[in-house]
């Protein structure tokens, strides 16, 4: 399945008297693979959330394929998500998070052999695996990553995301993935938009990031060496 295009316009988000998006607009395209980047606070899971459809923006709306997704339940927008915390059901086996159409994602994420096992029975890599197969596997039109990998080793991190590129290539779904740092999956992106304080500072390639920075802090940011994992 191919992935749809994702349009976000003047998104404003409220939470405690306190705005989390101001105004942000956003286009990803089909199959396209982007990366939302910044600091702590800087909207980013917000954001993400508001796409799925699990916030309401106090203003603004969400076009899923050109179409207004406001009134569209999360369980309708054909949308695969990995939450930081993996949200894993404990009293699931491995199984059942994924039923019968999730046999062939257990050799891809190295899952087979404990499919009779249960989250807590798991390592933290493969708790992490689980999540990623489990949100794949209704092949989705659009995948949502909320720091998946934060926990994880580099070694692991650079894994899996090779199995995600390789995914990618072969579903075409568009992929929208949040960090706070340069890690891999990052790199990866064909764009990567900055935030910071509820509002999109840049988006464009890391190369046009690091290149034509569109203010000093962008600037300072992009060129935080130290944060690149290669």
């Amino acid at each position: 399945m191919s992935g749809v295009s994702v349009r976000i316009e003047s998104l404003t988000r409220r939470l405690g008297g306190r705005e989390i998006l101001r105004g942000l607009s956003l286009e990803v395209e089909p199959g396209e693979w982007v990366a939302l980047l910044g600091p702590s606070g800087a909207g980013k899971t917000s954001l993400l959330r508001a796409v799925a459809g699990l916030e309401r923006p106090d203003a603004g709306r969400v076009l899923l394929d050109g179409r207004d997704a406001t009134s569209i339940p999360p369980r309708d927008r054909g949308i695969g998500f990995v939450f930081q915390d993996l949200a894993l059901w404990p009293y699931l086996r491995v199984e059942e998070h994924l039923g019968p159409a999730g046999a062939p994602l257990l050799d891809r994420f190295g899952l087979r052999g404990l499919e009779a096992k249960k989250p807590q029975e798991l390592s933290g890599g493969e708790r992490q695996r689980l999540a990623l197969a489990r949100a794949l596997v209704r092949d989705p039109k659009i995948l949502l990553l909320d720091e998946p990998f934060s926990s994880l080793d580099p070694l692991l991190r650079r894994t899996l995301s090779d199995t995600l590129a390789e995914l990618h290539r072969e579903r075409g779904q568009t992929t929208i993935y949040v960090s706070h740092y340069f890690e891999a999956p990052v790199l990866r992106a064909n764009r990567v938009a900055l935030l910071r304080e509820g509002r999109l500072e840049q988006v464009g390639s890391l190369s046009e990031l690091r290149t034509r920075p569109a203010n000093d802090w962008v600037a300072a940011f992009v060129s935080d060496e130290a944060g690149i994992e290669t």
